[in-house]
């Protein structure tokens, strides 16, 4: 069985990961932006300054979504029980393991899998407020909910 700190930590690092790798295209895209002289193809310099303004603007978006996640993840009481499923609970199903949290989807904690979903997403939705011991389908699926912590 997950512990609750195992899968906050691999969103954590998940997380993590994706404010770097935007960092670091957004630093890359300036350096080439830059670099960039003008050459005596004409539109060449003006476009390509064009294009890595665009790659910035797309990875600066994508640096803010990350941040906002991470903050997200930050609001977990990670001490917290649950009677039900609510925002940050662990929800041990006869289908599997599901943090509601933020939509990752399918991350890989230790040896196994856990499904990292949104409160407002559609399995997290159905998820919310439900109780040990109730069931509930969700893509043909049928699921039970074994424990909540």
């Amino acid at each position: 069985m997950f512990s609750k700190q195992s899968i906050y930590d691999a969103c954590l690092a998940y997380v993590v990961g994706k404010v770097q790798t935007a960092q670091e295209s957004i630093a890359a895209a300036q350096e080439t932006s830059h670099a960039e002289t003008k050459s005596s193809a004409g539109d060449k310099y003006e476009t390509t300054r064009a294009m890595m303004q665009i790659d910035i603007e797309t990875h600066t978006r994508r640096l803010a979504e990350a941040q906002n996640l991470q903050k997200t993840l930050q609001q977990i009481n990670l001490q917290a029980t649950y009677a039900q499923v609510g925002f940050g609970s662990l929800v041990h199903t006869s289908q599997g393991f599901f943090f509601v949290a933020i939509g990752i989807g399918q991350l890989a904690v230790g040896d196994g899998l856990c499904f990292v979903v949104s409160p407002i997403s559609p399995i997290g939705a159905v998820l919310m407020h439900k109780k040990v011991g109730e069931c509930f389908a969700f893509n043909q699926k049928k699921y039970e909910i074994l424990a909540i912590s």
